[in-house]
């Protein structure tokens, strides 16, 4: 992070955001001061006017409507709802050997961001894939839908990376032994998840209030459950770390410069339309935060192998 992103203007903005600033203040004043500014661009229009188009399936209940996954966006980047941890990503492209002729399997793929961020950094194969249909529908079609039932998406894969799909209550076992038959001989799965570190927390007011404010409802496991499911699908976990410093410090980093974007916003009627949604998921993001500092719940990231497939 800059230095400069560290101190002034912004380090106030963090204040606001994360430090119980109250939300219906902070958007008065951004209103206030808009009359006094020069006009600033607004960027990544696209989003808002593909948000327009989205239509999500009445038929399954969800809380990603189209508002929310265009404000989403506007904070994580085009195709992702949440950080991306690309520092990460470099970390796993480097051990896993990727280059252009690697080809890499993301489950719990969102809108398709993190393939290709991958593709467009490492020049590999990527395909994307979401069990969360409302999310494979509004990926204008970068992400196809997973389904438990299916047989392996990638042949030859030489990475799995999966993000989130444990976190919901997903058959975690099920999809990852489908899908691993196809693992080239030592290749890697990488699973990024949200973990729960204080079980007792799980039935705390804050504890539920996160979890009811979340866009699908969080089932979060222990990270010797997460673990054994892992091992249970023919997979040896290599190695097991805690990121949740760096989790935490790439959401306050992001939401601080969405500040300066919820304000510009304020020029355009598509814009001011969806300030109210971004409100909302800037406290979603604090609640989540303050959780992970308070060590209810953690971020992991396992690492593991094929127990059946010699390295290479």
């Amino acid at each position: 992070m800059p230095d400069s992103a560290k101190s002034g203007p912004l380090r106030q903005r963090l204040r606001a955001w994360w430090e119980g600033y109250d939300l219906a203040e902070l958007k008065r004043r951004l209103a206030a001061r808009v009359a006094n500014e020069d006009a600033v661009p607004f960027p990544q229009p696209s989003l808002l006017e593909r948000s327009q188009t989205v239509t999500l399936p009445h038929a399954e209940p969800t809380n990603w409507t189209r508002e929310r996954l265009a404000a989403a966006q506007i904070v994580w980047g085009e195709g992702s709802l949440s950080p991306r941890g690309v520092s990460q990503l470099r970390a796993i492209s480097a051990r896993a050997g990727l280059g252009q002729r690697s080809r890499v399997l993301h489950l719990g793929a969102e809108l398709g961001g993190v393939a290709s961020e991958l593709q467009a950094s490492v020049g590999c194969t990527t395909l994307a894939a979401e069990t969360q249909r409302p999310l494979a529908d509004a990926s204008n079609g970068r992400v196809r839908l997973l389904r438990a039932a299916d047989g392996p998406l990638l042949p030859n894969a030489d990475l799995i990376l999966v993000d989130g799909l444990s976190e919901h209550g997903e058959p975690l076992t099920t999809l990852l032994r489908s899908q691993c038959q196809t693992l080239v001989p030592g290749g890697y799965v990488v699973v990024r998840s949200l973990v729960l570190t204080d079980e007792r927390q799980a039935s705390s007011p804050r504890y539920r209030e996160w979890a009811q404010a979340e866009p699908v409802r969080p089932r979060l496991r222990s990270v010797e459950t997460l673990s054994r499911l892992v091992e249970d699908t023919r997979l040896s976990v290599t190695a097991i770390s805690d990121i949740a410093a760096d989790y935490a410090a790439e959401v306050e980093y992001s939401w601080g410069g969405a500040i300066d974007r919820i304000r510009a916003m304020h020029r355009t009627p598509a814009g001011q339309a969806l300030i109210p949604q971004l409100l909302a998921e800037g406290e979603r993001w604090l609640k989540r935060i303050e959780l992970i500092r308070e060590g209810a719940i953690g971020v992991r990231v396992l690492i593991a192998t094929r127990r059946d497939r010699a390295r290479r």
